[in-house]
């Protein structure tokens, strides 16, 4: 593991308190997310360094009681490298969760990371979301959760089919959402969006991120 993850994992084990074999899954992940990145493109370059203090951190934002709830069933779309749905299930191992991607290479990782920890109550999809529905009626997600794969309206767009009533999508964004919003808004009206800010990442405390939590009437 890179000596900058391998810090950042250190001071982030603290930070969330997690028990040997949730920091040791962590460990594993972030391994396999490096070994992989030398194959194919799970993150960028420039981010290899970064997997644990930005990526990993800030999935678990997605575990805060503002925005997970009582949610038991988790959609992770576009999970990519597993972000932040893999995450999620090491923090919170009772989730069921599905990671939806639609790139092959990407699937194939998942999959990987399903198998090396054993969880039986974790699926890989490897689709678009807007398929979802018709390959598999009557899936339905309390939670749909993204980190910034598409503007607001279309997010929405995906996702609302995939929910429960009363379901939420949270989605993880940066910059000035105020033009989002309003589309969000114009195109749904009467939809019930929350705007919460999230803490600073301790190697970047300039960077605005913001999780948009949005209800299922």
């Amino acid at each position: 593991m890179q000596r900058e993850n391998k810090s950042a994992l250190l001071q982030l084990a603290n930070d969330v308190h997690w028990p040997m074999p949730q920091a040791e899954q962590a460990e594993r992940y972030v391994d396999l997310i490096e070994e992989w990145n030398q194959r194919t493109n799970l993150v960028s370059r420039q981010d290899v360094g970064r997997i644990v203090s930005r990526h990993v951190r800030e999935s678990l934002w997605f575990c805060r009681p503002e925005v997970l709830g009582t949610s038991a069933t988790v959609l992770d779309l576009g999970s990519g490298a597993g972000f932040p749905g893999v995450p999620m299930k090491i923090q919170l191992p009772e989730l069921q969760l599905t990671l939806l991607d639609s790139r092959r290479m990407k699937a194939l990782f998942l999959n990987e990371v399903v198998r090396t920890f054993g969880w039986k109550d974790v699926s890989v999809r490897c689709e678009r979301a807007e398929t979802l529905p018709a390959t598999a009626p009557g899936l339905l997600f309390d939670l749909v959760v993204c980190r910034a794969v598409a503007r607001l309206p279309e997010l929405w767009r995906w996702s609302a089919p995939l929910l429960h009533r009363g379901g939420r999508l949270a989605a993880l964004k940066g910059g000035d959402l105020t033009l989002e919003l309003r589309q969000l808004r114009s195109k749904y009206p009467g939809l019930e969006a929350a705007l919460l800010p999230m803490p600073e990442l301790p190697d970047d405390p300039e960077a605005r991120r913001q999780m948009i939590v949005i209800r299922n009437a």
